[in-house]
């Protein structure tokens, strides 16, 4: 057979190497490539795309042309078949050749792009909802392990927190020879003002008024001090873990905006009120922890002077006769919303609770250690007073040593009361906690 195309003899011959349709052979066509020299006419070599359309032939009747489509037919009537008479194997041959027949060969030369045609791929209802399954399981499994990594880093950055503060004591104790005091009672500040150059905030150090002048709602420029330190949101003093807004919107102490603290100084083991002590309470000025609260004004009911004198010297590390790795320095908190704690409220750097007069509700930056761990369900001043987390199972602590240690919930009152306290004289293993 010779294929045209575009009415031009391109000398082309096909051969059947085997079989023809219909019969138990299959149809194999094999080409010569033309002779060397040849060159197309146009003098333009063009790729052509030789299909072969098999029909089923039936050695006495036409094809059948059910299966083709659309374009087949096109071309059909548009060129002449050719007719191709099947070769004969040698009859000296071994390759037994099938019972001859007469049949129709269309040999399609075609430029069409598509030519060749595939069937199109898809899911099924029951494979999508196969693939829906195994993702939801491989979430399901995954999203714990997620959330317990997360968790993780969040420990691992309030570590990082208690240990910066940890440092920057011991760096104002090498300065001073001291600890700083744990409230200033009518002065308005706390620990955390005073150890604000040694974690890196020189700018809002030098802008901390000493003794008695400015207030909360005054108009002068040591009052607008105050205000700008109240609402001065510090990443140090905020755990990860701790959720809601870091700072009240509400006007809490007739400033709005002030920043929460999640870091409280450790006043003892043996506070139980959390102003100054009355019969039958020991107040935060007397406790046995590392910081306490002092008035520094000693005002009388309705008098406005204040001498700014010290009522006592602040505590040292000589003072801490339990040993410095056995004692607690400062431990984390929780800030309550008021839904669940009507007088919770943990602030960093200016108290406007400890400007009034002589000062009170020290539980803004200092706690005991006579409560609980992580508690629930207890009056709202012992909550305010505890020490606690959202970690899960224990509360982060930084000793006097500056080490920062994990503590559970389920610890042991004993050692809790005896971490609490620098010269209670108890002896307590590091393992125990």
């Amino acid at each position: 057979m010779t294929a045209h195309r575009g009415g031009r003899d391109t000398r082309r011959p096909v051969e059947l190497a085997r079989g023809v349709p219909g019969h138990s052979g299959q149809l194999f066509p094999r080409f010569q490539m033309p002779r060397s020299g040849m060159r197309p006419r146009s003098g333009v070599r063009r790729a052509i795309q030789v299909r072969i359309v098999p029909v089923m032939i039936e050695p006495s009747g036409p094809a059948t042309r059910r299966h083709l489509s659309a374009a087949d037919h096109e071309w059909a009537a548009q060129n002449r078949p050719a007719k191709i008479t099947p070769a004969r194997t040698n009859a000296t041959t071994s390759d037994p050749s099938p019972p001859a027949s007469t049949g129709t060969v269309r040999v399609r030369t075609s430029l069409h792009p598509f030519a060749a045609r595939r069937p199109i791929a898809g899911f099924t209802l029951v494979e999508l909802l196969v693939v829906i399954a195994v993702i939801g399981v491989m979430v399901a499994l995954l999203l714990p392990a997620v959330q317990a990594a997360r968790e993780a880093a969040r420990q691992t950055s309030c570590k990082n927190n208690l240990k910066q503060i940890g440092l920057a004591i011991h760096n104002y104790h090498a300065t001073y020879q001291k600890l700083p005091w744990g409230a200033k009672g009518g002065w308005g500040p706390s620990w955390t003002t005073d150890i604000l150059p040694n974690i890196g905030e020189a700018s809002l150090a030098s802008i901390v008024p000493y003794g008695e002048p400015g207030y909360a709602t005054g108009n002068d420029q040591d009052s607008k001090h105050f205000r700008l330190l109240a609402t001065s949101a510090l990443p140090t003093f905020r755990c990860p873990s701790q959720f809601g807004p870091t700072v009240f919107n509400e006007s809490m102490g007739r400033i709005t905006g002030r920043a929460l603290n999640s870091y409280l100084g450790n006043a003892g083991s043996d506070v139980i009120h959390n102003n100054y002590s009355i019969t039958g309470r020991l107040g935060m000025e007397s406790g046995n922890g590392l910081f306490q609260a002092c008035d520094f004004c000693h005002r009388s009911s309705g008098s406005n002077f204040c001498d700014n004198r010290p009522e006592m010297p602040p505590l040292s590390f000589a003072s801490v006769t339990d040993g410095l790795s056995n004692t607690v320095m400062v431990a984390e908190t929780r800030f309550i919303d008021f839904a669940q704690c009507g007088v919770c409220d943990h602030f960093m750097l200016y108290h406007t609770d400890f400007d009034d007069l002589n000062g009170r509700d020290f539980s803004e930056a200092l706690a005991s250690l006579y409560f609980g761990i992580n508690l629930e369900r207890v009056p709202n001043d012992h909550l305010q007073m505890s020490i606690g987390s959202y970690h899960p199972g224990g509360v982060h602590v930084a000793m006097a040593d500056g080490s920062v240690r994990y503590i559970t919930e389920q610890l042991d009152e004993a050692i809790r009361l005896a971490i609490g306290s620098r010269n209670g004289r108890e002896v307590v293993e590091m393992s125990s906690f």
